[in-house]
């Protein structure tokens, strides 16, 4: 019975020359093509329907079929690799001719017009089949270093047919060039559309597959190479930066505490950048922090790997990472957990705030995600960071399909809300409608919730409600039936003031002092010195001078500006006069909201003081 001898071995240069990386193509690609035959029969139909779309100039009409081809690909790739040693040829075959046929049929529903909900369905399976192909072969395995050395080698692989593809592209595309610049031969731009078919729809996947290898027996002895990039890029770089945006957090989440107000929506996305970060850094650390002492019968070069739960690195003898390193990885799952209730607070408040969407239910089950993977890797001591893929690959295909799915959860809630809003304000359907007046709030919730179906489902998805309109009748036509604006429009009032005029001469006898102000765009700060300091305060300029505050309001002069839309006005007309002070306004820019708050976008004035 042989034993497993994971060893670490300093790598020669990843890099062996082209043709190294070229040695056997063509045995290698028959034998890709014997491997995944359904795959390779996937990419050939999605470069025949790219050519055909290129060709008729009309991508309506495949592009779903496209996006399925993609998803197929990846999707048949993924079930060849795990079933690989696991099932028979025709087995496999027959699986896979289902598993493709399934996702056809799912793409045949798409909209001819792809809405924003096909596309995110399209993305998450993607993103799902796509992260399967690093841990198909290896789902069982129990050595995860066997996984991690696939890993590095299958990502290798992929930049570098990503990088021949486009070296491809660019020297075809210049010999096309040279064509017409010295020749006088009119190419047509599609040429180049076809070029990129062909390098990056069929040359970069073939030569991709043509260079995966067969899975290593979990009982074969076997070295892996760890490259010193890894190392620099995840020790040296990722991990201090992830300290310091640590850090920032953490500082944040105790200024909430301290300050006890609800977390800014920005929080949601900033804290998934750092759990997504510390997840790559944990598995590019990966074998550097599992290693134990010398195996004095190996000689003192060679370090053991180990993940058998029994074994523990020791003490004495720190591993080749370092034990910062080492810690790092044991303890940020513990580090994000607080920062993940400020992430769920604030999606809560988003959900509070502007009802569900696609993109917030995502958000949220991210956060379920983080806090599941977080508490595993904790308490398995990261020993199978595997399962980080594994369970996010898992967890986006739940999400893309079926009645869980977030695009059949956020329609039906968002549907009913909709139909309940159209019943209180008194629409049947039907020509006896009785239309009520709503109030602003619901008129508005209404407007964004009919706008946010018909843009992200088609407006085929809610047509039904108000068919008694007429059968090509939009939102647009159902919001004017019932007297309902855009309330963006309607709540936000245009500010401004210009005087049309580039000079002027203005008496500034009985005054000490004449002040420029001007501000730039997002500042309330109109002019500061050492001992003079102007801002703006909603709608009122607020001047320190001296230890002396003075105020002075421009509520009249915007609602002067509010009444005199689109008409230019001479600076002597807005002039604000009192005893301390006159303030001549030459240009002014802002909103004005439904709550009254006041935001001055742009200020140019002129400020004389006594």
């Amino acid at each position: 019975m042989s034993t497993t001898n994971n060893s670490l071995r300093t790598p020669k240069s990843p890099l062996r020359g082209v043709g190294g990386l070229f040695h056997n193509f063509g045995e290698k690609l028959q034998t890709a093509i014997t491997r995944f035959p359904l795959t390779f029969a996937c990419i050939v139909g999605v470069a025949v329907l790219f050519v055909s779309a290129i060709h008729t100039n009309t991508d309506n009409i495949y592009t779903k079929w496209i996006m399925g081809g993609i998803v197929s690909a990846f999707a048949s790739l993924s079930f060849y690799l795990f079933a690989e040693n696991r099932l028979g040829k025709l087995v496999a075959n027959a699986v896979n001719i289902a598993l493709i046929g399934l996702i056809i049929w799912l793409f045949s529903y798409f909209s001819k017009n792809i809405t924003d909900a096909n596309a995110a369905q399209f993305v998450m399976l993607t993103v799902s089949f796509f992260l399967a192909l690093f841990f198909a072969g290896y789902l069982t395995e129990k050595y995860s270093l066997h996984w991690w050395d696939n890993l590095q080698k299958t990502l290798f692989h992929l930049i570098i047919s990503a990088f021949f593809a486009g070296i491809l592209m660019g020297g075809l595309s210049l010999a096309l060039v040279s064509l017409d610049k010295l020749f006088g031969l009119k190419i047509d731009d599609k040429m180049y559309a076809y070029l990129a078919v062909f390098c990056f729809v069929l040359f970069m996947p073939s030569y991709f597959l043509s260079q995966l290898s067969e899975k290593t027996a979990s009982d074969e002895s076997f070295s892996i190479s760890y490259p010193a990039i890894f190392k620099i890029l995840g020790l040296y770089i990722l991990l201090p930066i992830l300290a310091i945006y640590t850090l920032i957090l953490y500082g944040y989440l105790f200024k909430i505490i301290a300050s006890w107000e609800l977390p800014n929506g920005w929080v949601s996305w900033l804290v998934s950048i750092l759990g997504f970060v510390g997840f790559m850094v944990i598995v590019i650390l990966h074998p550097i922090t599992r290693t134990l002492p010398p195996n004095p019968q190996k000689g003192a070069q060679e370090a053991r790997f180990t993940d058998a739960p029994k074994l523990n690195i020791p003490t004495k003898t720190p591993p080749s990472g370092g034990w910062g390193a080492v810690w790092s990885v044991r303890f940020f799952p513990l580090i994000l957990l607080p920062l993940l209730v400020l992430m769920f607070v604030g999606i809560v408040r988003r959900f509070s705030d502007y009802g569900i969407t696609i993109n917030r239910l995502l958000v949220l089950i991210l956060n379920i995600w983080f806090f599941g993977i977080s508490i595993y890797l904790f308490i398995s001591h990261s020993r199978q960071p595997k399962w980080i893929l594994i369970s996010f690959a898992i967890v986006t295909f739940l999400s893309a399909v079926g009645p869980w799915s977030v695009v059949n959860v956020t329609e039906k809630s968002l549907k009913k809300e909709f139909s309940a809003l159209l019943t209180e304000a008194g629409w049947t359907n039907s020509k006896e409608n009785q239309i009520k007046t709503l109030d602003k709030e619901k008129q508005t919730r209404l407007y964004d919730v009919a706008y946010y179906l018909q843009r992200t489902y088609g407006i085929e998805s809610i047509r039904p409600m108000f068919s008694e309109l007429s059968e090509t009748a939009g939102v647009e036509n159902l919001m004017i039936k019932l007297g309902i604006s855009d309330p963006q429009i309607a709540k936000n009032e245009h500010i401004s003031v210009n005087s049309g005029e580039k000079s002027y001469q203005f008496d500034i006898s009985n005054y000490n002092q004449a002040i420029h102000l001007r501000n730039t765009y997002n500042s309330d700060v109109l002019f500061k010195s050492d001992s003079i300091n102007i801002y703006l305060e909603n709608y009122v300029v607020k001047c320190i001078w001296n230890n002396k505050v003075t105020l002075i309001p421009l509520e009249s002069t915007i609602e002067k500006s509010l009444s005199m839309t689109g008409k230019s006005t001479h600076p002597e007309e807005i002039i604000i006069e009192k005893k301390d002070y006159k303030l001549i306004i030459f240009n002014l820019d802002g909103q004005r909201k439904a709550d009254g708050e006041v935001k001055i976008n742009h200020f140019n004035g002129l400020l004389l003081m006594k």
